[in-house]
């Protein structure tokens, strides 16, 4: 955790000897709906686990000042795990994992909306666990690997304040827990709406003709 967060600060930094690479910084909040898969290999067999429900928040940095592309990092806070029904008893899953998030961000510019897609990496900390699966036997992995794809909508304004809308499905690309016999891989859905700060002179197009009598 220290290490993301230095990394963090040492960016900001960066960014900010550079105006013109440095767009925009902003926060989000949310709420998030996960599950898991867990992959026994004694014998071999794949559980899907039951949805359970959470909260996500995060501070991110919107780098370039394309009117297309952008850079989105950002440090966030998300509520992961699942509920594990078996007969008789069902078992609660929580994980609160701090991650270091980088999409592409493609965007496209119109009169009242700016619709966009986001798509990229996590990198994702283990932050706490509580975990009740019988199954379950020792810590999930402290750092792991996954991806991200998302979409939103940015609401023009002619401030330098922008507020947005998006959802992300953000599924592991490697494990999260890795056993002998069990591997177990997270899922989620997150909504969130955000508020960004747009340094001035960033102003969005509005796309419509000028007409000159």
């Amino acid at each position: 955790m220290k290490r993301i967060l230095l990394i963090a600060i040492v960016l900001l930094f960066a960014l900010q000897g550079n105006a013109q690479f440095l767009n925009g910084l902003g926060i989000t909040v949310g709420a998030t709906a996960a599950n898991q898969k867990f992959k026994y290999h004694e014998p071999l067999s794949i559980s899907r686990k039951s949805y359970i429900f959470g909260f996500n928040a995060s501070v991110f940095l919107e780098c370039l000042s394309h009117d297309n592309v952008r850079w989105v990092t950002e440090i966030q806070f998300n509520q992961k795990g699942s509920v594990d029904n078996q007969p008789g008893a069902s078992y609660a899953n929580r994980l609160q994992y701090l991650s270091w998030n980088n999409y592409l961000k493609f965007r496209y510019e119109m009169y009242r909306i700016i619709p966009y897609v986001l798509v990229g990496p996590r990198l994702e900390y283990t932050f706490s666990q509580g975990t009740s699966s019988p199954a379950i036997t020792g810590p999930f992995l402290p750092l792991h690997v996954s991806g991200a794809v998302g979409g939103g909508l940015e609401f023009v304004s002619f401030t330098n304040f922008k507020f947005f809308v998006e959802g992300f499905y953000n599924p592991d690309i490697m494990p999260a827990y890795v056993a002998p016999a069990l591997h177990i891989n997270n899922k989620d859905f997150e909504l969130r709406v955000g508020l960004k700060y747009e340094f001035a002179g960033r102003k969005e197009s509005c796309n419509t003709p000028t007409y000159v009598e």
